[in-house]
């Protein structure tokens, strides 16, 4: 098919057009046509810088290395491992999954790279690995100690599919608590209700055999809630994050909001105490929530 220029098809339809229009008429026709000829080329050539610009990101994309795992020494990983002087069960390897022996230690995702096992935990760890063959593990442990491992030829002791390594503080498990209280000679109703919720809270500490390993635990929402008879004076859902200007912030990250209980009467109103903990220590924070008869809230400490 035989392609016309711009200006040779303009010059076609201004002749076709004068054998049945004025001549107005036939040079408003031709500025209409000219003008959507330009809008297309418009068109066209913003399409082919997208195109090339995509093309151009792609191609780059393409071209960054990629860093790959040393599969063969995983592979070697496969199995138990036990210590070699105490003949304890360390870990044990599956797959892409680390199991620890001790199964209050969640199970980790790991990979091999650079004569390193690498922990993908929340945060992640590395192992420096001084030797790896079918049936022996040295790596360099969190306190600077070689780790030396040995394949076991037994059935593995360390949990697999079975793991339940979620620690419960205050969870689990719906908890409520309500109480009348008598403030200025009136009779208030205080409630609470502890929830659980899915929102993970992550604490890393160093096992017996020197390894970091990651616990995890579950957060909870605690509604409270105070009432004048039949009327709500303060209702709402509590969040550790609501305390985030009295507590410090690297001590509520690794915190569970683990209760809220209702402490009595104070001359501010109905005195709630929520009580924040970091799980495995014995630190904890409490926050005091006074609600007054009109709803307003005041946190203390």
């Amino acid at each position: 098919m035989h392609l016309l220029s711009t200006k040779s098809r303009n010059f076609v339809l201004l002749k076709r057009c004068r054998r049945f229009c004025n001549k107005d008429i036939c040079y408003h026709i031709l500025i209409v046509n000219t003008m959507k000829n330009n809008i297309l080329h418009t068109l066209t050539f913003i399409t082919i810088l997208l195109c090339t610009l995509l093309s151009a990101c792609t191609s780059k994309d393409k071209g960054t290395p990629v860093v790959n795992e040393d599969k063969a020494a995983k592979q070697k990983m496969q199995g138990t491992w036990v210590n070699e002087i105490e003949g304890d069960a360390v870990f044990s390897v599956k797959g892409d999954t680390l199991f620890y022996n001790d199964s209050l230690n969640a199970p980790v995702a790991f990979y091999v790279r650079n004569d390193s096992l690498i922990i993908a935990s929340h945060k992640e760890v590395r192992y420096l690995i001084t030797r790896l063959n079918s049936t022996q593990l040295y790596f360099i442990n969190s306190n600077g100690d070689e780790v030396m491992l040995q394949k076991s030829s037994e059935s593995p002791t360390v949990a697999k599919g079975e793991y339940k390594g979620i620690i419960d503080i205050n969870q689990g498990r719906k908890i409520k608590n309500d109480t009348v209280v008598m403030w200025n000679d009136k009779r208030f109703h205080a409630y609470t209700q502890v929830n659980p919720t899915s929102y993970k809270v992550y604490q890393q500490t160093v096992n017996d055999d020197g390894m970091t390993v990651e616990n995890i635990f579950y957060d909870n929402i605690v509604f409270i809630a105070l009432y004048d008879g039949s009327k709500r004076i303060y209702g709402k859902n509590i969040q550790k994050k609501d305390f985030a200007s009295l507590v410090p912030q690297a001590y509520l990250e690794s915190a569970i909001l683990s209760d809220i209980t209702i402490q009595g009467v104070t001359k501010d109103g109905v005195r709630f105490v929520a009580i924040l903990v970091r799980p495995d220590t014995y630190t904890n924070y409490r926050v005091n929530i006074d609600i007054t008869p009109d709803g307003k809230r005041k946190l203390s400490i």
